[in-house]
């Protein structure tokens, strides 16, 4: 078998995702509708998304249902939060002894808490790309935090080499939770591109490079598709130290030392020749790999059974060999259609279980597992479980004799990085799972819910079990449930809490348990934030809430609207016994385009219909449709006597179609030549389709322009123009050509009727 070198600049596939101030808020823009009616907050981004262990940081988050400021916990050590000097900053202070890697941060509210959301702490120093116009200079090694504000941005940043160095660049986005598909590009000191990223197992994009010359090369990180935007954020790791790529085995001995070759670059061996390390027997459950000066880690699983290398020739039953039971082999698909294949004997009725680690290790193999005949006939084949790529096969032998094992890639793949570790075994390993689809619970008090908690018992598992929760919250009881001996089966779990209870929001923990015994058996649930996620949390969110006294409805019809005018869209409530108060109405998750702006709107008390107004921008086109939704905003009292901001949003969408504008404006002259220290007048005609208030007319300020004035112009009901000044000051500096808005703005009804028009000012 061919072993690749230690320092190869090689592309590979991208890895699967791993199993593993008020309403200024409630305007943004989130990646897509829900289905059902929003009962907790959402986290939108976290920025900067890390920081160096050892620091503290001022972090500006942003979310949406949020009825009044959010308050944003962290799950784990090592890390305190403290609120800000804005309702959407907090500051972030890592201890100097916090253990590397992401934490889970919530933003709570009354009503419960979001997802968990991911905050990573680094070892490294850390810098914040402040789009500046110049290159970011780096200090090597370093991690940058950025941004790509908007569509076609690109984020540079400069580098010294001296000649030969080699540097490592990895940009992440997905552990972040970011949307940006990062591409990272080196240019030369004359602007011609020199390399280009490609994905990889350990980062959304990696680029190699060594430096043929000294001298200052720029890095530029984009968008694959140059898309940009507020969530649009990265952290970018650059290195001239070692990197590590993976280590074959890709797993040590409990049991014995493990020679491991470690592949990456900078690796502290000559060019072309691998590293092997000696891992001495481990008594924990993995293994973390790294060098001195090594920015990133190799996470290796360790077995409890006889480890094996795999041999090359087994491509067939006849180059078979012997796999002992119970045993784990190390091997690779070393070529594209390789099928490695390995023999055991068994008798009549014994069962085993056949096992490969390899996309879950990171690697880009999509193993398909088979269990052969002596004769090479397929018994079994198994390709993908549940949410993994990666095969399992639970196997009764038919009869005495021998039989084989079969892996190959289900593709047709194969590569030196196809590594996979197939674990043989007929010792089954009874075992029981949990999971819970939802990371927030609320609990009214006086009160009982059910959370619904999904069991299975796995390999024949037997014994006495039930559900309960560990680390409740004051007032808060659970009885405990039995798990049937049939499964998967759901739980109700019932969390009850006593009277006069007062808000209180919390992590607890859902764990199945043996009845009978006093060991330590217990198995957390997964906390997952809906049935399809392929990721969790150990810790669910459990909230004490006032009762929430309102149910918001909008109409399904698509309603016409003009441009630029508040259009008041209607929305029903119906209160529950008791509660007659004011409403506020917030619009949340508007058009993604920003073709939809909504304002606030309300709900009268004692009144069970309003309306929220919503605004059509001038870039709409008419007879397109645009949606939004809405959120009624309530407050109530709770058990403690004070008052708290509760909500419900909605379901489904408010739909407006594009009318044209009520208010029309055209400029005269379109382009206006002006000098320092001159005055020069343009004329704006109005045409209206409504009546409306007086119209004030006035310039928008435009970045960049510096040194012109213009007093605002009212215009009466029964004027249809005006003539606008525009004064240049004998200092003014503006640029060769600029695009210059006039504003309008009027009412109708008590809500805005809005305009704009542009002339372009062009220097002599």
């Amino acid at each position: 078998m061919r072993l690749v070198p230690a320092n190869s600049e090689k592309p590979n596939t991208r890895p699967r995702p791993q199993v593993a101030g008020w309403f200024a808020l409630a305007l943004s823009i989130v990646s897509g509708p829900i289905a059902h009616a929003q009962t907790t907050p959402m986290i939108e981004f976290l920025f900067p998304p890390g920081a160096q262990r050892g620091t503290a940081v001022e972090v500006h988050f942003e979310g949406e249902f949020l009825p009044d400021a959010g308050r944003l916990t962290s799950s784990g050590n090592g890390i305190a939060l403290q609120a800000g000097g804005a309702a959407d900053r907090y500051r972030f202070s890592l201890a100097a002894d916090a253990a590397a890697g992401p934490r889970e941060i919530r933003l709570s509210s009354v009503q419960g808490a979001s997802r968990p959301f991911p905050f990573v702490i680094g070892e490294l120093p850390e810098v914040i790309h402040a789009n500046q116009r110049e290159p970011l200079a780096l200090k090597l090694p370093v991690t940058a935090n950025g941004r790509l504000d908007a569509a076609g941005d690109i984020d540079e940043y400069a580098v010294t080499l001296a000649a030969g160095a080699q540097i490592v660049c990895a940009a992440k986005a997905d552990e972040i939770r970011s949307p940006l598909d990062p591409v990272i590009r080196l240019l030369d000191a004359q602007g011609k591109p020199l390399a280009i990223s490609f994905p990889h197992r350990s980062a959304d994009a990696l680029l190699v490079f060594r430096a043929p010359t000294a001298g200052r090369y720029t890095l530029q990180v984009f968008d694959f598709q140059m898309a940009g935007g507020a969530k649009h954020i990265y952290r970018l790791t650059v290195t001239d130290g070692p990197w590590l790529d993976y280590a074959f085995p890709a797993g040590v001995s409990r049991n014995v030392e493990t020679p491991v070759t470690v592949y990456g670059w900078n690796l502290p061996t000559p060019p072309g020749e691998a590293l092997t390390l000696h891992v001495p027997p481990q008594p924990v459950s993995r293994y973390e790999l790294t060098l001195p000066g090594c920015v990133n880690r190799l996470s290796l699983p360790v077995g409890v059974n006889a480890e094996l290398l795999e041999a090359e020739p087994n491509d067939v039953v006849t180059q078979a060999a012997a796999v002992p039971t119970p045993g784990t082999v190390n091997g690779r698909l070393n070529k594209p259609g390789d099928i490695d294949v390995f023999g055991f004997t068994a008798k009549k009725g014994e069962k085993f279980a056949l096992d490969v680690d390899s996309a879950d290790l990171q690697f880009p193999t999509d193993a398909v597992l088979a269990v052969l005949s002596e004769s090479g006939k397929s018994l079994v084949e198994v390709d993908d479980v549940k949410t993994s790529r990666d095969p399992s096969i639970r196997f009764t032998a038919p009869a005495d004799g021998r039989y084989f094992v079969s892996l190959r890639d289900r593709s047709g793949g194969g590569g030196e990085d196809c590594v996979y570790r197939l674990h043989l075994s007929t010792a089954l390993r009874p075992q029981v799972t949990a999971r819970v689809n939802t990371s927030s619970l609320m609990v009214h008090s006086g009160q009982t819910t059910n959370l619904p908690v999904l069991v299975e018992r796995v390999d024949g598992l037997d014994d006495e079990l039930e559900v309960t929760a560990f680390d409740l919250l004051a007032g808060v009881e659970v009885k405990p449930q039995p798990v049937p001996a049939k499964t998967p089966a759901t739980i109700q779990l019932p969390f009850t809490v006593a009277d006069n209870t007062a808000p209180i929001g919390g992590l607890v923990r859902i764990v199945v348990r043996n009845t009978k015994t006093s060991e330590s058996n217990e198995r957390i649930a997964v906390i997952a934030d809906s049935a399809a996620a392929t990721s969790g949390s150990s810790a669910l969110w459990l909230a004490v809430s006032p009762e929430i006294p309102l149910t918001l409805k909008t109409t399904t019809t698509i309603l016409d609207a003009p441009r630029m005018a508040a259009f008041p869209f209607p929305v029903s409530v119906e209160r529950k016994a008791g509660f007659s108060g004011p409403i506020r109405l917030v619009g949340v998750e508007p058009d993604r385009r920003g073709t939809l702006i909504p304002l606030i709107g309300q709900i009268a008390a004692d009144r069970d219909v309003g309306s929220i107004p919503l605004v059509l921008q001038h870039k709409v086109t008419e007879g397109t449709t645009h949606r939004s939704r809405v959120m009624g905003v309530a407050e109530v009292p709770g058990a403690d006597g004070k008052t708290y901001a509760v909500f419900h949003v909605a379901p489904g969408n408010m739909s407006v179609g594009c009318q044209p504008s009520l208010l029309t404006l055209t400029v005269e002259p379109a382009i206006v030549t002006w000098r320092p220290g001159q005055t020069q007048r343009i004329e704006v005609q109005l045409m209206r389709r409504t009546t409306m208030q007086p119209i004030t007319l006035r310039l928008a300020p435009t970045a960049g322009v510096v040194g012109i004035e213009c007093d605002p112009v009212e215009v009466g009901s029964d004027q249809n123009r005006a003539v606008l000044t525009l004064r240049f000051a004998p200092e003014a500096k503006l640029p060769p050509r600029t695009t210059i808005e006039i504003k309008a703005e009027s009412s109708r009804d008590g809500l805005p009727i809005y305009g704009t028009a542009s002339f372009r000012l062009e220097s002599p």
